[in-house]
């Protein structure tokens, strides 16, 4: 009788002392969390994986059949008899541009308002039109409306492209800033702040002069390093037409810019038009460098800031595996915790309960509770990870108590097994002492 009852106290002390072991899991702050399956969808955040990018054809010009003539074009012009004589051999350049032929005549640039000027013939309007069209109002003005040379026949001439008109645009990119390091080379002691930053802002400027049909927003990135990467926002702003008197006032000084999404949502318009991507004279495309947006850890991961992705979404196992905690492996963990891994030993349970800490635009917060071994099995489990979310994750009190009665009966079990063998032992040598 005594046997039983002094086996029922042991066993009531053993509860006690797991109880009281574990009291940073019944005390644990955010243990008291909404279920994930509960939270009104208004909460959870929009997708990003809803934004596709934009065609990349929709930020250039479309494809022309011929060349179009216009202000700042320069051609070259040879007319027998009127510019270069048949003793003269006929003057040839060869263009800068590889995808030009050579060009051949006397340089003839396009002028203001589109017109040409040629000796002894009224300026000849070319604006918008192709140098076929252009050799044709050149035969029609001498022969024609002047009727210089006779019979037409006669007019010997050539027109050609010697150098395409030009544009100048000034590029200002603040996009070369790329996420830190996640894992490895960032852990601390314990109760130190892992951060992994995104490097600070590294704005390059470029000046590009683009040629006609090339002077588009995907030529100016396309040559000033490419789409906007991880460190920019994927939009671009166009600031063209801006007055010293727009700057008076900041409604008016806003008037000349122009916002160009480079990620929109599936099935949605795009607000910008061919017009509005073809770039002019002045114009300043400008690639800004996105809000940082992070997600903070503690718990049995460790304390931590860790960078969110720009397109895609991350989710509460996803992020717990960015930074090496413990998923399904009886709690071996490599975090902020010295970098290496920590074993849970022998027996130990994989850590189940994990809480978002998550704010809310009324300056409140929302504790979102996860179940990990769900989440692995139901996707709706999986939350989706924000930025300024703090995810805790601990074992559940149940975890607890698991872990700590099979800590007890380990040592209980080694420590019988090791008095059992020091007994037979001093045995041993007793008799062999007999």
């Amino acid at each position: 009788m005594m046997t039983q009852l002094g086996t029922c106290l042991r066993f009531l002390l053993i509860l006690s002392i797991a109880w009281t072991t574990g009291c940073a899991q019944w005390t644990n702050p955010v243990i008291d969390g909404i279920p994930v399956r509960r939270v009104p969808d208004e909460y959870l955040g929009v997708s990003r994986d809803v934004f596709k990018p934009v065609p990349l054809d929709l930020l250039r010009q479309r494809p022309v059949d011929a060349y179009r003539l216009d202000q700042g074009d320069i051609l070259g012009i040879y007319i027998e008899q009127i510019l270069g004589d048949k003793a003269s051999p006929i003057p040839y350049r060869m263009p800068e541009q590889q995808n030009l032929p050579p060009a051949i005549g006397y340089p003839i640039p396009v002028q203001e308002g589109g017109v040409i000027l040629l000796p002894s013939v009224d300026p000849i309007v070319v604006k918008d039109k192709t140098l076929l069209e252009v050799q044709a109002l050149i035969r029609d003005a001498y022969t024609k409306t002047k009727q210089i040379i006779q019979p037409p026949d006669r007019l010997r001439m050539a027109v050609t492209l010697m150098q395409p008109r030009t544009y100048q645009i000034l590029v200002v990119r603040e996009d070369n800033g790329s996420p830190g390091a996640t894992v490895g080379g960032q852990s601390g002691s314990f109760g130190s702040v892992v951060i992994n930053n995104m490097s600070a802002r590294s704005p390059n400027g470029y000046s590009l002069t683009l040629s006609a049909y090339e002077n588009d927003v995907l030529n100016a990135l396309n040559r000033t390093g490419g789409l906007p990467g991880e460190g920019g926002k994927a939009e671009v702003v166009i600031q063209r037409n801006t007055k010293p008197t727009d700057l008076a006032s900041p409604a008016t000084a806003r008037s000349g810019f122009l916002r160009v999404p480079l990620r929109l949502r599936s099935g949605e318009p795009w607000n910008f038009t061919q017009e509005d991507i073809i770039l002019r004279n002045g114009d300043i495309v400008y690639v800004e460098s996105r809000t940082n947006e992070y997600f903070y850890t503690a718990g049995l991961i460790g304390v931590g800031q860790y960078p969110l992705p720009r397109d895609t979404d991350l989710d509460v196992i996803e992020a717990i595996s960015m930074v090496r905690g413990p998923l399904l492996n009886g709690g071996f963990s490599q975090t902020g915790f010295g970098g290496n891994f920590q074993a849970g030993g022998i027996g130990s349970t994989n850590p189940s309960f994990a809480t978002i800490l998550r704010r809310l635009p009324n300056d409140r917060q929302i504790n979102i509770r996860v179940d990990i071994n769900r989440a692995f099995r139901d996707p709706r489990e999986r939350l989706r990870m924000l930025p300024g979310d703090l995810l805790v994750m601990q074992q559940s009190p149940t975890d607890a108590f698991v872990n700590y009665f099979n800590g007890v009966f380990q040592y209980n079990f080694l420590s019988t097994v090791i008095r059992q063998k020091d007994a037979l032992g001093i045995l041993s040598v007793g008799n062999g002492g007999n």
